[in-house]
């Protein structure tokens, strides 16, 4: 008989792309006065969906042994080193606001488009539409926003 093997939950995922994010509140400040050219409309629904994102996967099993999980997790793999490849360049370059936008590898901001690869990818090891519309939403609001951040 085949065992299934399965995480129970999720919770990796959304823990893995916060990692650095951590790194980031603790060791950088942020610019209060800074004025924003995202609409607050824009905002509010990237970070309800960035919520949502990072919130379902602990409701949900991670399922390793589905046809074409292994070319899953190493396309997931990938997008993770590009994105903690992407922090680490900025935290090394000191920090600087152009470095969160700014191409690695040929990738255009891949700070914005690495994660939600990533999510949309582990959709898949979720068996989940929820996930995966959840994941799309995000990903099409997070960079619409930064669009309009780097014009």
């Amino acid at each position: 008989m085949r065992q299934k093997l399965a995480l129970k939950s999720g919770a990796a995922v959304p823990a893995l792309l916060m990692l650095p994010n951590f790194a980031w509140m603790m060791c950088c400040s942020l610019d209060a006065s800074a004025k924003s050219a995202v609409p607050v409309a824009l905002s509010m629904a990237e970070n309800a969906s960035r919520i949502v994102a990072l919130a379902l996967p602990f409701f949900c099993s991670l399922n390793f042994k589905r046809g074409g999980s292994k070319a899953v997790l190493v396309g997931m793999g990938i997008a993770l080193a590009v994105y903690y490849l992407a922090w680490a360049r900025f935290f090394t370059g000191g920090g600087a606001d152009a470095l969160l936008s700014a191409p690695l590898l040929a990738i255009p901001s891949p700070l914005a488009l690495a994660p939600v690869v990533f999510l949309l990818l582990s959709s898949y090891l979720m068996n989940s539409g929820w996930m995966l519309g959840v994941a799309l939403c995000f990903g099409v609001l997070h960079v619409w926003g930064l669009s309009l951040t780097v014009v």
